[in-house]
C-alpha cells in the first residue's frame, strides 16, 4: 500500500513572508516559537530517509520559501504552495488550522497519508503496518478531559462540540502530538458533513478562538468507524515510573512515541536516554521558554541521533 507524507512549512527566514504577514493584525498565538528555526526540519527529513525510506512521496505545504539547504532537485519531494490547494479568496493564511483542512486536496496524494509537523520524526525504523491496519488509518490518541484553558484546548474542544451537536458523542481523547494518519476520503467527508462549520473558519487567516483543530477528522473516522484507533493513557506516580521504564526496557515494543518541550529535553538527562532508546516517534516542542543555551543542546543532541546528511540537502 503506498504511503505519502505531508509536511506544514514555514521559512522563518524568509523575509517577504514575514514583512507579508506583518500586514495582518497579530493573532494571540504569535510567539516567536511558532516559527523559530532551530533545524528542525532538517532533522525530520533525515530521520524519514533513515527510518522510512519506504514513504513514496513527500509534499511540503508552504507559503515561504524552501531553505537554503534544501534539495530542491530530490524527485521524492514535491513542493506545494498554498495557491494549489486553497481557494483563492481565503489567500494569503497564516492559520494552520485552516490550511490542514485543505492538505488532501493535494494533487496525486495517496488514499492514506502520513501527516507531520516539521518538529516531529522518527526515532527507531517504522513500517507501514505502524500507521496502516487492514486498510485503514491507525489513529493513535491520549485518554485525557480538556476545557478551553488554551488556545490549543479551545480549538480541540471547537471540534469535540460539533462531534456532539451532530451526531451526540463527544471524545475524551487528545492527540498524540506526534505524526499523524489521514484518508483523503474521510477528510472529504467529514469536511462536507460539518461544511458551514468549515465554511466560516476557512475565513480566517490568523488564529481565533473559533479554530477547528484537525483532530475533527480523527474523531470523525473513529465514529465512522473507518480507522484503528490505538489509545494511550497518562499516568502519574508510581505508575508513570513503571511506564518509563518498560519503555527504556523494551523500547521496541512499549516506546511508540516521545513528546516533551526543548527545555526539559535540554535540561533533563532522562530525556536524552528516552530519545537513544529510538522512540518510534517523537516530538520536541519549542517554546517560550526555550533559551539559546536549550536550542544549542537540541542541536548537539540531534546532530548525534542524525549525523549524517540526506539526500533532501544539498
Amino acid at each position: 500500500m503506498d504511503l505519502d507524507l505531508v509536511y506544514l512549512y514555514v521559512n522563518a527566514n524568509d523575509e517577504d513572508w514575514l514583512n507579508k504577514r506583518k500586514q495582518y493584525s497579530m493573532d494571540g498565538s504569535n510567539q516567536s516559537c511558532r516559527f523559530r528555526d532551530n533545524g528542525e526540519f532538517r532533522y525530520s527529513l533525515r530521520s524519514v530517509e533513515k527510518y522510512a525510506p519506504w514513504i513514496r512521496k513527500i509534499y511540503i505545504v508552504t507559503n515561504s520559501a524552501m531553505p537554503e539547504w534544501f534539495n530542491a532537485g530530490n524527485g521524492k519531494v514535491c513542493v506545494v504552495p498554498h495557491e494549489e490547494i486553497m481557494p483563492t479568496e481565503i489567500l494569503p493564511c497564516y492559520n494552520s488550522n485552516v490550511i490542514e483542512s485543505y492538505i488532501h486536496k493535494i494533487p496525486g496524494l495517496s488514499e492514506v497519508f502520513l501527516y507531520m509537523n516539521d518538529d516531529n520524526f522518527f526515532g527507531d525504523y517504522v513500517t507501514p503496518d505502524f500507521f496502516v491496519k487492514d486498510g485503514k488509518p491507525i489513529v493513535r490518541m491520549v485518554k485525557a478531559q480538556f476545557a478551553p484553558t488554551t488556545y490549543y484546548k479551545t480549538a480541540l474542544c471547537n471540534a469535540n462540540q460539533l462531534m456532539e451537536q451532530h451526531f451526540g458523542v463527544k471524545y475524551e481523547l487528545m492527540p498524540w502530538h506526534n505524526v499523524d494518519t489521514f484518508s483523503v476520503t474521510e477528510m472529504e467527508n467529514c469536511k462536507e458533513e460539518f461544511r458551514v462549520a468549515f465554511d466560516e473558519a476557512k475565513h480566517k487567516r490568523l488564529r481565533t478562538d473559533g479554530d477547528i483543530q484537525k483532530v475533527i477528522f480523527q474523531y470523525y473516522m473513529i465514529y465512522r468507524n473507518t480507522c484503528s484507533l490505538v489509545e494511550y493513557t497518562r499516568h502519574h506516580g508510581l505508575r508513570n515510573v513503571w511506564d518509563y521504564l518498560l519503555k527504556i526496557t523494551f523500547p521496541r515494543k512499549y516506546h511508540d512515541y516521545m513528546l516533551v518541550l526543548m527545555p526539559g529535553f535540554a535540561n533533563y538527562r532522562r530525556t536524552h536516554l528516552e530519545l537513544f532508546r529510538k522512540p518510534k516517534a517523537a516530538c520536541i516542542n519549542d517554546s517560550e521558554d526555550t533559551t539559546p543555551e536549550h536550542a544549542k543542546k537540541y542541536r548537539e543532541l540531534m546532530n548525534k541521533a542524525f549525523p549524517k546528511k540526506s539526500s533532501f540537502e544539498k
